[in-house]
């Protein structure tokens, strides 16, 4: 499955120096990016198309610079990469960036201000005023008598509405759990970060397995939870059932069964420095998968460890290196050492 990642999803509106920054994977592996391909930057609002801007390389990431969405108004879009006209990332929905407002597209409200010299001038006024009124005041007269209770006044009529308040500032877009999660020092793409939230069940080096008949082809079933299958040898006796005349001596292997030879790599029989120098040729690992493998094979290129002890190769020697360290039972550092290179 194709997928994506990008830097920065948010940015200001006639911001033209920010870098977005978009990396590629598949199969949840990062693609390494040919400079001779042309990749462009296709964006959709929920309008429909908008527009496609040329994405540049730069250290195995594509860039765009935020000038060439200039024209664009503050909202959120949509956008994919084409690589040739012929290969979109990612694979499902889109990715997405927001365009916000600057400063100068928010509008404001001024709130009327007095400093303390004409606050203090026109206390002092008021004050002159209510001295004045004593001054024509007469002397105080003799309390009268207590008047009748007076009927209660209509009701008066509603005040008017208060003003409307000020509008508050617009808050921060705050950063995507994903981001967060990159922030945090972690690192892949946005389905790693879905996958790192899913409870892990604990998983370890095969002790045995069970052969299901049921399946077209047969499969192997292994206790951690790995399923070995052969595209090739379909419901096999001799390439998937024990054989006891094939459990041979210490660094030998096999004829023709599968589950032997991946047992008696686990019991020891066969070592990684005694396949590194037989000229074992795989025997009948081609066309041989694991599925919900403990560790990814896609990760090494095999061919190096094709090479036999007398120089030539063979293609399911690669094969059988893989399906062991796809059953976690071999590590990093042995297929390392018997040819595998990192990609």
């Amino acid at each position: 499955m194709k997928t994506l990642t990008i830097n920065q999803k948010v940015f200001k509106h006639q911001d033209a120096q920010t870098k977005l920054k978009i990396a590629l994977f598949e199969d949840d592996s990062k693609v390494s990016l040919d400079s001779n391909s042309e990749y462009q930057f296709k964006i959709k609002n929920s309008s429909g198309y908008l527009k496609s801007e040329k994405l540049t390389i730069e250290d195995n990431r594509l860039v765009l610079t935020t000038d060439k969405l200039k024209g664009l108004p503050p909202d959120t879009y949509n956008f994919e990469v084409w690589q040739n006209e012929d290969s979109i990332y990612p694979s499902e929905n889109y990715g997405y960036f927001s365009i916000t407002k600057n400063t100068t597209e928010v509008d404001g409200k001024i709130i009327p201000v007095i400093t303390i010299e004409e606050f203090n001038k026109r206390i002092d006024e008021a004050l002159k005023k209510v001295e004045s009124i004593e001054q024509i005041k007469g002397e105080k007269g003799d309390k009268g008598e207590k008047g009748d209770k007076g009927d209660t006044g209509e009701r008066g009529t509603d005040g008017t509405d208060g003003r409307d308040g000020i509008d508050g500032k617009n808050g921060q877009d705050g950063k995507s759990a994903y981001q967060i999660w990159l922030d945090l020092g972690n690192s892949g793409s946005e389905q790693d970060f879905i996958n790192s939230l899913k409870a892990q069940s604990e998983r370890h080096v095969p002790t045995g397995y069970t052969l299901d008949t049921s399946t077209k082809p047969w499969t192997l079933l292994f206790d951690n939870g790995c399923i070995v299958y052969n595209s090739l040898y379909w419901n096999n006796g001799a390439i998937f059932r024990p054989d006891p005349s094939n459990q041979r001596a210490k660094g030998d292997f096999p004829v023709y069964s599968i589950p032997d030879t991946i047992m008696n790599v686990l019991k020891g029989l066969i070592l990684y420095s005694e396949f590194k120098n037989s000229n074992w040729d795989g025997g009948f690992f081609g066309g041989t998968t694991v599925e919900n493998p403990i560790t990814n094979g896609d990760k090494y290129n095999w061919d190096g460890t094709k090479i036999k002890k007398d120089g030539t190769s063979a293609k399911n020697r690669a094969i059988f290196a893989r399906t062991i360290y796809e059953l976690g039972i071999w590590s990093d550092e042995i297929v390392e050492e018997l040819g595998a290179v990192r990609k």
